[in-house]
């Protein structure tokens, strides 16, 4: 979905709704900005990447010796994460000044950025005949997305009453599969590429390339090939899943600080302000 049709719905969302909850309760709109990382996901997403461009070492050997077949490989990863956050998000307290429970929506835009700085890769091709060929060189690589999300969220802000207050937040939120179509794997690559004969040719390539375009590429290399098994898929949605313990503070009466830290499809660091109308 893109951002020109997310917008306008969920202002209509948040204006046929804000009457109604105004009447019985208390609103609150904020703004806030995060880090963000996934680092707990390493092999996951290793594997994902590192598949990605091995595919196309395998794609640029075959352009010069094009009755060879990929036989096995072998990678070994470096891998680091980082991005950001931001959104706009209003809540509402039924209880009204002094309720502990909360109900929020938010838009999101989210910033991922998966990199492997260094991938060893050794690969084991085979002819019509049996002879074998093998590929040994480095190459790195860079995964992107950012998607913009809707998210509703739950919170329970402790004590209140405090003008320090812990709380607690349990949300999940979704984008768009376009997120995932415009998701962007950089990468490039160098090494030799050994013949049964012993001669040895120097592959390379850098490129940028969308999820999208990937898709379709493995779609007709397997069309043209033969091969068997199902063509590169992923969700028409991605998915997010939020929770985090923060702090808010008391600037004045309707003002408030807050920085929180939790899971967001990874780990996010997040400060921020409110204000309680």
């Amino acid at each position: 979905m893109k951002a020109v049709k997310v917008i306008p719905v969920f202002l209509f969302l948040l204006f046929s709704l804000s009457s109604i909850l105004l009447a019985q309760g208390k609103f609150e709109f904020g703004f806030h900005y995060s880090f963000w990382s996934i680092n707990w996901l390493e092999s996951m997403v290793e594997d994902m990447v590192a598949e990605g461009i091995k595919t196309n070492i395998v794609d640029k050997i075959k352009e010069e010796n094009p009755e060879f077949r990929e036989k096995s490989f072998q990678n070994e990863v470096d891998f680091d994460s980082g991005g950001s956050n931001f959104g706009f998000e209003f809540r509402w307290y039924p209880g009204g000044e002094q309720g502990s429970f909360s109900l929020g929506l938010a838009l999101e835009k989210t910033t991922m950025k998966l990199s492997l700085p260094k991938v060893h890769t050794t690969l084991v091709m085979v002819n019509d005949v049996d002879e074998e060929g093998s590929f040994d060189g480095n190459a790195n690589g860079e995964f992107l997305i950012k998607p913009l999300s809707f998210h509703l969220s739950v919170r329970w802000d402790i004590k209140p009453s405090w003008r320090i207050r812990p709380y607690i937040t349990l949300g999940l939120g979704i984008a768009g599969g376009s997120a995932l179509d415009k998701a962007k794997l950089t990468y490039s690559f160098k090494g030799n590429f050994t013949s049964p004969d012993g001669e040895v040719e120097i592959i390379e390539e850098s490129d940028s390339k969308t999820l999208e375009q990937l898709k379709k590429e493995d779609e007709e290399r397997k069309k043209e090939e033969g091969e068997e098994g199902e063509p590169m898929s992923y969700p028409g949605f991605f998915p997010f899943f939020q929770l985090s313990i923060g702090v808010k503070g008391m600037i004045t009466k309707n003002i408030y600080l807050m920085i929180d830290y939790g899971i967001w499809d990874g780990f996010l660091l997040r400060g921020g302000i409110a204000i309680r109308i």
